[in-house]
């Protein structure tokens, strides 16, 4: 894959962004609007983008390699999180708010709202399909290990599995995994509306994490060494080690990529959510997310060309 297919991509989605962004300075979107419209690509546009992913003629070999990518991913999610407690340490970080961001920053990246538009842009459906074990683990983590960072509680075994099984994203992709294994093919008055519904899934999501940076104030924001600190491990130190497993993995090139381009995703937005239930100060997360996302259409076609350059 040339530099110049994933900066175009990645360029294209930036100025979706800013399209977002200039519908909320303007006001043409409010806060609701942005509220209900995360709510549709949450509920609506991703499940069946997701769906659409496991449209394909079953092979005990993609099985396996699904498979092989969950154990992976699963993998991956441990390492980032202790690496991450190293990196921001009690030493490092005095204030606990933020060394709780950074560590959950450096771990989870926005890889709903920007990692599969930008899989199902570069790589299709099949880079979708390789992009599920990927969710499946980020929602499970999420709802389990991210909330208990900001919370400090210790939820129950059985409220942590019901958290994580009614995400949508893992209904979607539960039902998807039956129809791939049965081979069920969905009747076109059914495939063809979830067919336009998922095409949404790019444009939408960018336009809504456009709004979001309206937040930052690139004058004064721009200097915040300890931000600079959370955006360079999100979206270079982890997707560079993350490069370095998959390049000596027996796995298919578009299943690392597809991994790799989830990993390279900036700053996950959940943080803002997480810092704001948990009374947290809601600058200093909103700081990273918003750079992190902008310093991303630098990173993510550096990271997709240099894996390219190293046989993936």
């Amino acid at each position: 894959m040339p530099l110049l297919l994933p900066t175009k991509q990645v360029v294209i989605m930036f100025i979706l962004m800013f399209v977002g962004w200039i519908c909320y300075q303007v006001k043409f979107l409010h806060e609701q609007t942005v509220k209900d419209l995360t709510k549709i690509l949450l509920y609506v546009v991703s499940p069946c983008l997701i769906i659409n992913s496991f449209r394909q003629t079953f092979s005990v070999t993609r099985l396996v390699q699904f498979s092989l990518i969950f154990l992976l991913v699963l993998v991956l999610f441990v390492f980032k999180i202790i690496v991450s407690s190293v990196l921001f340490n009690k030493r490092i970080i005095k204030d606990e708010q933020k060394r709780t961001i950074l560590r959950y920053a450096g771990t989870y990246t926005n890889a709903g709202f920007m990692g599969i538009p930008l899989v199902q842009a570069l790589l299709g459906n099949n880079g979708v399909f390789f992009a599920v074990p990927y969710l499946i683990i980020y929602n499970i983590f999420m709802w389990t290990h991210g909330i208990r960072m900001f919370t400090g509680k210790k939820q129950s075994f059985k409220e942590s599995v019901r958290q994580a099984i009614v995400n949508p994203n893992i209904i979607a992709a539960i039902v998807g995994m039956i129809l791939f294994v049965i081979q069920i093919k969905l009747p076109d008055i059914v495939s063809d509306p979830m067919n336009y519904i998922a095409n949404l899934n790019t444009p939408l999501s960018m336009i809504v994490i456009g709004t979001n940076l309206g937040a930052i104030n690139l004058k004064e924001d721009w200097h915040d060494k300890l931000v600079w600190s959370g955006v360079l491990v999100r979206n270079l130190f982890f997707p560079l080690i993350i490069l370095g497993f998959l390049l000596i993995l027996p796995l298919p090139s578009i299943a690392k990529m597809t991994t790799l381009i989830m990993a390279a995703c900036p700053v996950a937005g959940v943080v803002v959510l997480f810092s704001l239930i948990s009374n947290f100060e809601v600058k200093f997360p909103t700081k990273l997310m918003c750079l992190s996302t902008l310093v991303a259409i630098i990173t993510i076609p550096v990271i997709i060309s240099l894996a390219n350059l190293m046989g993936i």
